[in-house]
């Protein structure tokens, strides 16, 4: 049997270059789903500190703009997009006319950016799993806030997710024992709603909530999700498929097939999170 084995050397996940590549092709794929997420936080959000015209928004880790696009479409609030990769924040597609404001920023240092008390609400989706201090950047956006009346809101990827669980079953049906690695910096990441309201206290964020989502990550066929696992250069699929040691095109079939039969030639693929709010 050929052997080829995947290396992760290229750059770790949290790296600016390591989403160099997947930047163009990130929000019209993780996009679609971070979409449903981020509408979901904001609404969660609100409960606590409803946002209007004169509310100013921070999102963390903005990626392809879930979040910033959201607040930007339904309300006239003003919003600062904030990612550690430039290439990210380039991409996101605000509407004429937006009150928005693109900082390159790492989440762990924010208050060397952003004044101190001046946001009334900061979003983060899918980023604080992929850095190994989360709870430094969760103080760092607490200390934003303004006092008494600011409201956070974070979604961290569930404990089980379909993409990875399909790579893993698929590796599964050439090697029984095969385990999936574990695709973010750290390895104790916050996957539960537990941890994240732990998290979310540590901080000193009070009245915290945290809720289970579970949304649509559908594609339009298996050839589409073949090419987002394995042509598109995302870090979390380059992180999956890391340790995997056994030929690589017969991996290539499995994937096709688990992901034709098992999830509806790629129509019922969907992702989970965990959503936290929490007041300062």
């Amino acid at each position: 049997m050929k052997i080829c084995k995947m290396s992760t050397a290229q750059q770790p996940y949290s790296s600016t270059e390591g989403w160099k590549p997947a930047a163009q092709s990130y929000g019209s794929n993780v996009g679609r789903t971070s979409a449903h997420a981020a509408q979901r936080l904001i609404s969660f959000a609100s409960e606590r500190a409803p946002i209007n015209a004169s509310s100013k928004i921070l999102d963390v880790g903005a990626g392809a703009g879930a979040v910033t696009v959201h607040v930007l479409t339904s309300t006239e609030a003003h919003v600062t997009a904030s990612d550690l990769h430039q290439s990210m924040l380039d991409s996101i597609q605000a509407p004429p006319g937006a009150k928005l404001v693109r900082q390159a920023a790492d989440a762990r240092s924010l208050t060397k950016v952003f004044e101190k008390e001046s946001f009334s609400h900061v979003f983060c989706t899918y980023m604080l799993q992929t850095i190994t201090t989360p709870v430094d950047a969760l103080r760092e956006m607490h200390q934003l806030l303004q006092p008494s009346i600011g409201v956070v809101g974070i979604a961290c990827w569930d404990q089980q997710n379909d993409p990875f669980d399909i790579w893993e079953k698929a590796c599964q049906t050439i090697d029984p024992l095969y385990k999936l690695p574990i695709p973010f910096d750290d390895p104790h990441a916050w996957r539960t709603e537990e941890e994240v309201a732990k998290g979310l206290k540590e901080a000193g964020f009070k009245d915290v909530a945290t809720e289970r989502l579970t949304s649509p990550f559908p594609f339009d066929g298996t050839q589409k999700f073949m090419d987002f696992w394995f042509v598109q250069g995302n870090p979390a699929a380059l992180r999956c498929m890391s340790n995997w040691q056994g030929s690589m095109e017969e991996a290539k079939k499995a994937v096709e097939k688990v992901c034709r039969e098992q999830y509806d030639d790629g129509h019922a693929i969907c992702t989970k999170a965990v959503l936290g709010v929490g007041r300062v």
